[in-house]
């Protein structure tokens, strides 16, 4: 069905979830505006794309960005606004009365709601009433309390933020990110290191936010996304993470869909105590005993929402009918992509990673995956997107030499798995020995190359997995060569 009364802004279309939206609406007949704090985001080189709308910063200063917003929608008729990260989502939560006074549906839940998703202290005090499994977690209000709370959790434990984004009374956003220094082994590493993460970002303790100390939950990351409407679950689609980069944890770079009854009950339990209205992700671990446990719910779009719109659950479109009274037409994902590449570029450095290893047979299990998964980036029939996402990941390789990302932000270099396997083995250690042993060479991350021979191992890794991907007349005898070393 096409809409040719229908119109949207996309905020955030730089990204895998805004082009996503961009390129889900277009192909509907909405007319879809790009939005940016770029000239030229991903989102507005589509062919799907009638035009772009470029910002200012959000995280830079939120209310200068929403006054420039609500100018934008007051002189033009956009019939939804859809912001796609946390910042914006947060910002038009908190703000959606203030936008929808300009006549635009802003696709984002009320704040009163959203904070509840939002806020992880208030998310896990709720799940904490209904039957879901969740780790141990407890929320100091004040940093003397952490010491009296110490023996009350678990260990290995991790200090985490109640959200990721937080906003001051000044319209700046702070950002806290779970690293190695957020993973502990003991009370007596708890206290210390809570005191650390205050001193290095004083918003959290100067805007009251402490951050909780949770139960580390080891096994693999699965998610159940949803859409929504006062509670119910209208659709929704069951994902795992197969590989991440780095590889002792991090950003997913290879997915594959699931379908698990027991998650999409937990999942459903915690949407309907929300009231949940739109579209939501639910993330769990999945234990090694088969059982999940609730992690976060993310009140907004998700970086592989490609994956369920490619695998035929369109959320973005099922969403904007929803808003417009259309009603959400019954989906399932009968036929599941097998694979999804959520991000190439990063599925090679996970190949670098492991040819630096000594794993040569990783070469085969990348090129395989190259013939058989889908890409989120890739499309026939919108290539622009797709060359500018490869000129923008080579731009990135050269920006890795001074650790800052496409955009300007810093890559997290230390992934969160291997993290807590130090604090293990620090923890057995601690058992043993009964006091808490110092840092050493031996805790101290083994993965940080030197960055020219990181460069190197990287660029012979890119040439074999293309090399693999472009042989397309070999395509049948390399496929069955490559599964006998999965």
């Amino acid at each position: 069905m096409t809409l040719d009364d229908g119109s949207a802004l996309v905020l955030d279309a730089g990204g895998q979830a805004g082009l996503s939206l961009v390129r889900s609406l277009g192909r509907k007949g909405v007319a879809v505006t790009a939005g940016s704090t770029e000239r030229f985001s991903l989102g507005r080189l589509s062919r799907h794309s009638t035009g772009g709308y470029r910002y200012p910063e959000p995280e830079a200063d939120g209310r200068r960005f929403l006054d420039h917003l609500v100018e934008y929608l007051e002189t033009h008729d956009r019939s939804v606004v859809f912001p796609t990260r946390d910042s914006t989502s947060a910002l038009c939560a908190r703000h959606k009365p203030e936008l929808e006074a300009t006549g635009t549906t802003v696709a984002v839940e009320d704040w009163d709601t959203f904070e509840r998703a939002y806020d992880k202290g208030a998310l896990f005090e709720l799940a904490a009433t209904l039957p879901v499994d969740t780790p141990t977690t407890v929320a100091p209000t004040s940093p003397a309390a952490v010491a009296d709370l110490a023996d009350e959790v678990p260990y290995p434990a991790v200090v985490k933020p109640r959200s990721k984004t937080l906003w001051d009374d000044d319209g700046r956003c702070h950002v806290t990110l779970v690293d190695d220094a957020h993973y502990v082994a003991s009370p007596e590493e708890l206290v210390p290191a809570y005191e650390a993460l205050l001193a290095r970002n004083p918003a959290l303790e100067r805007e009251a936010h402490y951050p909780l100390v949770q139960e580390y939950v080891p096994g693999t990351t699965t998610t159940t996304v949803v859409l929504a409407d006062a509670g119910e679950v209208l659709l929704h689609f069951q994902e795992e993470r197969v590989r991440t980069y780095p590889d002792s944890g991090g950003s997913s770079t290879l997915l594959r869909p699931l379908r698990d009854d027991d998650m999409l009950a937990a999942a459903e339990t915690v949407i309907g105590a929300l009231e949940w209205t739109g579209p939501a992700m639910v993330e769990f671990m999945r234990r090694p005993d088969g059982s999940h446990a609730l992690i976060e719910v993310n009140g907004r779009y998700w970086g592989s929402v490609p994956f369920a719109i490619q695998s035929g659950v369109d959320v973005p479109w099922q969403h904007y009918r929803l808003l417009r009274g259309l009603g959400v037409d019954a989906t399932d994902y009968t036929r599941p992509v097998p694979l999804f590449h959520r991000l190439l570029y990063g599925d090679l450095k996970w190949l670098a990673e492991q040819v630096r290893a000594g794993n040569p047979a990783a070469v085969a299990t990348v090129a395989w995956t190259c013939l058989v998964a889908k890409q989120a980036f890739v499309s026939t029939e919108d290539p622009v997107p797709t060359l500018a996402a490869v000129a923008e990941g080579q731009d990135g390789r050269a920006r890795g030499r001074t650790g800052r990302a496409p955009g300007g932000r810093r890559h997290v270099g230390v992934g969160e798995h291997a993290a807590v396997r130090r604090v293990h083995r620090r923890a057995d250690a601690v058992n043993r020995a009964g006091t808490t042993p110092t840092a050493s060479a031996a805790t101290r991350p083994p993965w940080r190359p030197h960055r020219r021979s990181r460069s190197r191992a990287l660029s012979d890794a890119i040439r074999s997995a293309v090399g693999g991907c472009v042989r397309k007349s070999h395509r049948s005898s390399a496929c069955s060569r490559f599964r006998s070393h999965q």
